[in-house]
């Protein structure tokens, strides 16, 4: 079979519509991997623009009839590592027929393989469909390294959290313990309990958030004094967030945190209803998706965001982080850790310069905003 990966253009728009109905047309549990890709060639998201260094690029596997047999995308984007700039690639979105065809099994490697030869020093990946996912086990079989961003969790109506959380509902057993916990109030009173013996840090003196529109200069000092806190950050300046939180994106909150008068950090924030979630069922589901301080400053940033939260209404407040410090200011805000389906992968030669992988991740700083950023929230 002959398959050439090209750039996605406009000509291949038709050929990846008839891809993604075949693929739709069989049979599958879609929950752990994506089984569609985009239908136009001009990315909705990132496109690239003038001036911004953030934006995707989209691939597609063609055969010698010019159908599509499958694809990807490369989301190119500053980071600073040890203190030097450089450009790292999110492996995004793989997808092959070979998902429904045996014929096309080795779609998926072709499609790896161009990846890996267009950016040979750079690929990571967030996520991809969890860490037992399709893509993720791919990888580590391609000898990628992996490492857990821990997942934390405060439960703010524990009778909403006891009857939706589908983790915990998994068989009628543990459905009808939670439901009595709920109906007797024993429930409710041990989730404020536990919550209450844990330290609830509040905003320390003097700091105050205020709800902007969208950012501005202001974050460019705030990236400034950041950056060096960590030791693998993707750029957060205020032409990147821009980029992933448009002013014309109603739906983030974007919280401007000060103390004293003086700006110390930002959080981006979403308030979800969930409808029938595969996790979290019909909740109202609070996000921090996003954040950056200085590594001292984060417990005010998180204490505001969760204030901020709670005040409007949501049952749950969840959070992926993997640096030291804000999984810290996390605990002290009074939430838990939970298990997490977030993994973070390097390439063999990203890897090798961020060794030792597991014990460092501590050290960087990675989010729901990273990666393909906060879909399914």
């Amino acid at each position: 079979m002959s398959i050439r990966i090209v750039p996605y253009t406009a000509e291949h728009e038709e050929a990846v519509r008839a891809f993604n109905a075949r693929i739709a047309a069989v049979p599958m549990d879609r929950s752990r991997f994506s089984t569609r890709f985009p239908e136009s060639h001009v990315p909705d998201w990132l496109p690239p623009r003038p001036n911004c260094e953030i934006y995707q690029e989209y691939f597609v596997a063609v055969d010698g009839q010019s159908a599509v047999r499958g694809g990807y995308i490369l989301k190119h984007q500053p980071f600073v590592l040890h203190g030097e700039r450089l450009e790292l690639t999110d492996y995004q979105l793989p997808i092959s027929e070979g998902l429904i065809d045996r014929q096309y099994a080795s779609v998926a490697v072709s499609v790896y393989m161009d990846a890996l030869r267009r950016r040979p020093d750079s690929l990571w990946g967030l996520g991809g469909g969890g860490r037992n996912g399709a893509n993720p086990r791919f990888l580590l079989h391609a000898n990628w390294q992996m490492a857990i961003v821990p997942f934390w969790f405060r439960v703010v109506r524990p009778n909403a959290f006891l009857q939706n959380i589908a983790f915990l509902r998994t068989s009628s057993v543990r459905r009808g313990l939670l439901d009595a916990l709920r109906h007797t109030g024993a429930g409710w009173l041990g989730v404020k309990t536990l919550q209450t013996l844990q330290s609830t840090r509040r905003p320390g003196t003097n700091v105050t958030c205020e709800t902007v529109a969208e950012f501005s200069d202001w974050v460019d000092d705030i990236w400034r004094r950041s950056a060096s806190d960590y030791s693998l950050i993707a750029v957060r300046d205020r032409p990147i967030l821009d980029a992933l939180y448009p002013a014309k994106a109603f739906r983030f909150i974007r919280l401007k945190i000060k103390r004293g008068g003086h700006v110390i950090g930002w959080a981006v924030l979403l308030n979800t209803p969930m409808s029938e979630h595969r996790h979290f069922g019909n909740m109202q589901v609070g996000t921090i998706v996003d954040c950056l301080a200085r590594s001292e400053d984060a417990g005010d940033v998180v204490a505001c965001a969760r204030d901020v939260l709670e005040s409007d209404g949501v049952d749950l407040i969840v959070s992926n982080q993997s640096n030291r410090a804000w999984c810290r200011a996390l605990r002290e805000g009074g939430f838990m850790e939970g298990p997490s389906n977030l993994p973070f992968l390097a390439s063999p030669k990203l890897a090798a310069r961020l060794q030792p992988l597991e014990e460092n991740v501590a050290a960087f700083h990675f989010n729901r905003g990273d990666g393909d950023g906060p879909i399914h929230l």
